[in-house]
């Protein structure tokens, strides 16, 4: 079941535009559900379960914060956030200042993303003819933090490195979608794409006993390191770049849905 206002901020690198193309592909007879890079959730929140256990991780603490006050403090937040305008002054002080409270600090956090240029939190998100950017509705702010609240009761929150995560929670029936910072393209705060390392998920992915399901760049460097496993190629539009009118090529970004089990008859059969 989708429910659309089960998503709470836009991240880089976020899966919106593929859940309805990733969703099939995943095995229906798993026992947990694990995301070693959870990111903004868009797969984890696209339906209301996917198997008994389930597993949110990030190495991004402020992520990790975020939905742990959400689960646990969603009324606290609400309270915090309620009323703070689009203002450039305020996105410039939370920029500069250092909330003291856990929920003060997912509450900066969640403005800076919300009322920021493409989710990225560092530049004031401004509009020249519409109501988006930084002065965008956000009235349904409470009924997401509602809903998000609801759907992490049962789900465990965790701020690991992914080969500990991934071996810890590894058994035959476990399943792990995997969304690693790219080979190229945008990085991330904690992991930036030249620190991470590819070779080392590699590695723990081709010897887990479990299933998993692997969304990369498409790129020479992650073809080659997963040759011999199913691979299919799947495009989406660019969020940030892609405005009314704008013919640059990197409007449409190429991806490889990538997996140790079969994957590309389902998506064919999916796309006929």
């Amino acid at each position: 079941m989708t429910i659309d206002k089960k998503s709470l901020i836009n991240w880089v690198g976020g899966k919106r535009l593929l859940r309805k193309t990733i969703e099939p592909l995943i095995p229906k007879d798993i026992k947990s559900y694990i995301e070693p890079f959870g990111g903004g959730g868009w797969i984890l929140f696209y339906k209301d379960k996917w198997a008994d256990l389930e597993i949110y991780n990030d190495l991004d603490s402020r992520l990790v914060n975020l939905f742990r006050i959400v689960k646990y403090h969603p009324n606290a937040f609400k309270e915090e956030f309620n009323y703070l305008l689009g203002s450039r002054e305020i996105f410039f002080q939370f920029m500069n200042s250092t909330p003291i409270t856990d929920i003060q600090k997912a509450v900066q956090f969640y403005y800076l993303i919300t009322r920021s240029f493409g989710g990225k939190g560092n530049t004031f998100g401004t509009v020249k003819c519409s109501s988006g950017g930084a002065c965008k509705s956000l009235k349904n702010v409470p009924e997401k933090i509602d809903a998000i609240h609801k759907r992490l009761d049962k789900v465990m929150i965790e701020n690991r490195d992914f080969e500990k995560l991934i071996k810890q929670y590894d058994f035959e029936n476990a399943f792990f979608y995997c969304d690693p910072p790219y080979s190229k393209g945008c990085g991330y705060e904690v992991t930036s794409t030249e620190d991470f390392d590819h070779e080392r998920l590699r590695e723990i992915l081709g010897n887990i006993k479990g299933r998993f399901l692997l969304s990369y760049d498409d790129s020479p460097k992650v073809r080659e390191l997963y040759k011999g496993f199913e691979m299919i190629e799947v495009e989406r539009q660019n969020g940030i770049n892609n405005r009314q009118g704008d013919n640059r090529l990197n409007k449409v970004f190429k991806e490889l849905l990538i997996a140790n089990y079969p994957i590309r008859e389902i998506h064919e059969r999916q796309t006929d």
